[in-house]
């Protein structure tokens, strides 16, 4: 088992690091360590057990401090912010990209038949996303050189009030994360972009959702204006979107939190389950509530100009969002269980 907490503890201090010189500082730290442990060996005159990696490791210090060395002390964002301030800033920036690009292609749309317009459009648009990917930018690190200086630069030890005390480091740690406890990066990290993303669309583009009954004029004529957008939700909805824009806010910070950590903690389990709870209800007031679709049969009747296909397009929306709610609610059912289930277990 010493090879494997010498692993945990190197991949502990890498995943500080920045990806280029990582591989080279996990090397010499892993030869470092196996050089500490021959010569304890040596003048112990006791084999290698995990009792004398555990004093090694110990001997070595806190991967959070072993990684800080490598990293430099001249800095806006430290080491112990610096992996929360790029994951934030990775999301921030693909959502952004992504929403750029849906409103450059609906701007597009507008100017088909112009191509001067279209040039315009395009210009305008990575003019908006230049001077948005500046200002997010500026104000995520702003936020976060902030935080490093009142809560690590600012002098002597600080402690924050709602914040856990960090304790002294124990190599024993090492061996308490569990593979249910360990944190899944990249189901946390897809979940976070899509909050972020619910979150801006439905608070700031709600325009976009929506659909065309056809787009066969665009391909007879070319004309974009004979197209009828027909608005998907009802103000029924966007009732609730305050409620669920909590829920996805919480979600990011949780997450946020987890991808730090690295590791599930009884709190974090507790939260869950509520923030599951929460989205378990909303689901359940929004199916039993007032019809959630914005459009009515006979504007597709208009739109679609066939009786038949316009009931059987309203028939699909109506069952289908139920049917969207309906797992939603079964779903957060079970995921609960499931949290409950192994926070549980993990206290036996």
């Amino acid at each position: 088992m010493s090879t494997n907490l010498i692993d945990s503890y190197v991949a502990d201090i890498g995943r500080r690091l920045p990806r280029k010189t990582r591989a080279d500082i996990e090397a010499e730290i892993r030869s470092i360590l196996q050089d500490m442990l021959d010569e304890c060996s040596q003048k112990t005159s006791k084999p290698v057990d995990d009792e004398m990696t555990f004093e090694v490791l110990k001997a070595y210090g806190d991967p959070e401090k072993v990684a800080a060395t490598y990293l430099g002390d001249r800095y806006l964002i430290g080491p112990s912010l610096y992996p929360i301030f790029w994951l934030v800033l990775r999301i921030v920036l693909v959502v952004t990209g992504v929403l750029a690009a849906i409103g450059l292609g609906i701007a597009l749309s507008q100017t088909v038949t112009n191509p001067q317009g279209a040039i315009e459009a395009i210009l305008l648009a990575v003019g908006k996303f230049a001077t948005s990917t500046m200002t997010i930018l500026g104000n995520i690190v702003l936020i976060f050189a902030i935080l490093e200086w009142s809560l690590f630069r600012s002098g002597g030890k600080v402690e924050v009030k709602g914040l856990p005390v960090k304790e002294e480091w124990d190599p024993h740690s090492l061996t308490k994360v569990s593979a249910p406890n360990q944190v899944k990066m990249a189901e946390t990290i897809v979940e976070t972009v899509g909050c972020f993303a619910a979150i801006v669309i439905f608070n700031f583009y709600p325009q976009i959702i929506g659909f065309t009954p056809s787009l066969n004029s665009v391909f007879v004529n070319g004309n974009w204006s004979t197209v009828a957008f027909i608005p998907l939700l009802s103000d029924a909805f966007f009732k609730y979107v305050p409620f669920l824009t909590f829920v996805w806010v919480a979600t990011i910070l949780l997450n946020i939190v987890l991808l730090r950590m690295g590791h599930w903690t009884l709190i974090a389990r507790i939260n869950s389950i509520g923030l599951k709870g929460i989205s378990v209800l909303i689901a359940a007031a929004m199916l039993a509530g007032p019809s959630l679709i914005a459009t009515t049969s006979p504007a597709l009747v208009s739109a679609l100009g066939d009786p038949n296909a316009a009931g059987f397009l309203m028939t699909m929306l109506t069952q289908g969002i139920r049917l969207a709610l309906w797992v939603g609610i079964i779903g957060g059912c079970i995921d609960i269980i499931r949290v409950i289930y192994r926070t549980v277990t993990d206290s036996q």
